[in-house]
């Protein structure tokens, strides 16, 4: 059993770093950390792709820090979760097979490891409970909640309102999630804020079934101006699998208005520092950019450590202010021989249609191995290695 540290300050900036709310209060889970109990805390994910991201990173550094403290943590695998997905605000969730689900989960350990100790998780699959249950345990668990309390949830809400269906096979992921918590006995959940509803349906459960108390914790989710989270389904995702300066180049692409943010929820920055930084904003007394390198450099750091942050930020100097070639460039597969010009930069990714990379060519800002492309209806040779280029910032190498 590990060492509980019960110092105050530490566990004070723990309940308060990024996080959100603590239910039902910080003042009693703060009470129970400090009086050296060790406890028993979880995180659940679902495999519904192979790569973490970010905002999956959010609540695995979160874990950390309660390992730090010196209790026991639960990385808990959605196996069985994750085959029917969690209720989406659009639609209900394609679901996938099992089969997929264990492939998605393969390379997990792997990429969270330079965020977490793997070594002192206890790491668990939900199907070695969820796949047990009768239909009269669920008659039972359902028994707990009623209809209102389902439709409170906002993506069920808006759905209806929408005209949309909402299946009644999506009631069933609260219950589920909730009965994670009754399954492993826990004393604390963490999640991300848009989980609230889920676990706070784990409460509920706990109450019922173990008449315990369980604490949840959630923390603050890293969003876009208009409010879209990082993630998977908003497509702005920044993977833990991303290249270094792929990493990079994606955290300086972000607006001024997330470098605050970040920094709170991704690096470990003291809050003198934050503090600092946002004054310095405030006033114009720094460059946006020269924080954003910073910031970029940080989380590279944390994700994939500092032989990685020090190569990507010098790979971003070369391009971005020596106006050289990266390093490293996104892999692009082009199996033709021979294809049009307009298709090649469209199957590479690097615009969204042929129209695009013709107003593209107009503009002088295509190339191909440094030349400048000034006929759209050329066709290129493909050559293993070949370099395609879309104005200053963005490149690709061909493989074959």
């Amino acid at each position: 059993m590990s060492k509980v540290i019960t110092d105050e300050a530490q566990i004070e900036k723990v309940l308060t770093r990024g996080v959100e709310n603590v239910y039902p209060d910080k003042k009693t889970l703060k009470t129970l950390l400090m009086s050296g109990k060790q406890i028993t805390l979880y995180c659940g994910y679902d495999p519904t792709a192979s790569t973490l991201h970010i905002g999956h990173g959010i609540t695995i550094a979160k874990l950390a820090q309660f390992q730090e403290l010196g209790h026991k943590v639960i990385f808990l695998f959605g196996d069985f979760t994750g085959q029917i997905g969690d209720p989406d605000k659009e639609s209900a969730r394609e679901q996938i097979n099992h089969k997929q689900v264990l492939e998605n989960l393969k390379d997990w350990k792997n990429q969270i490891k330079n965020i977490i100790d793997i070594k002192k998780i206890e790491f668990k699959f939900n199907s070695n409970w969820l796949s047990k249950l009768s239909f009269t345990d669920l008659i039972k668990i359902a028994q707990n909640f009623t209809v209102q309390q389902m439709l409170e949830r906002d993506m069920f809400d808006k759905r209806i309102k929408g005209g949309k269906p909402v299946y009644l096979h999506e009631f069933f992921y609260p219950l589920m999630q909730a009965y994670d918590s009754v399954a492993m006995d826990v004393d604390l959940e963490v999640g991300g804020n848009d989980q609230t509803f889920n676990m706070l349906a784990g409460r509920t459960l706990m109450k019922a079934m173990k008449k315990k108390e369980k604490f949840v914790l959630t923390t603050k989710i890293l969003a876009d101006p208009t409010g879209k989270k990082m993630g998977k389904s908003e497509g702005n995702m920044v993977t833990l699998v991303d290249k270094p300066a792929d990493m990079y180049g994606k955290v300086m692409s972000w607006s001024d208005g997330m470098i605050l943010p970040a920094f709170e929820l991704l690096t470990e920055v003291s809050e003198d520092t934050l503090r600092d930084m946002e004054n310095e904003m405030k006033l114009d007394k720094v460059n946006p950019r020269d924080l954003k390198m910073k910031l970029a450099k940080e989380i590279v750091q944390v994700y994939l450590g500092d032989e990685a942050a020090e190569s990507a930020e010098e790979d971003f100097k070369r391009v971005f202010q020596d106006g050289q070639k990266p390093m490293e460039m996104k892999l692009v597969k082009i199996e033709e021989d021979k294809i049009g010009v307009l298709d090649l930069f469209t199957k590479a990714g690097m615009a969204s249609s042929n129209g695009e990379v013709r107003r593209l060519i107009k503009e002088g800002a295509i190339r191909i191995d440094d030349q400048k492309v000034t006929n759209e209806k050329i066709d290129v040779e493909i050559k293993d290695g070949m370099t395609l280029q879309r104005g200053k910032k963005q490149f690709a190498k061909i493989i074959k």
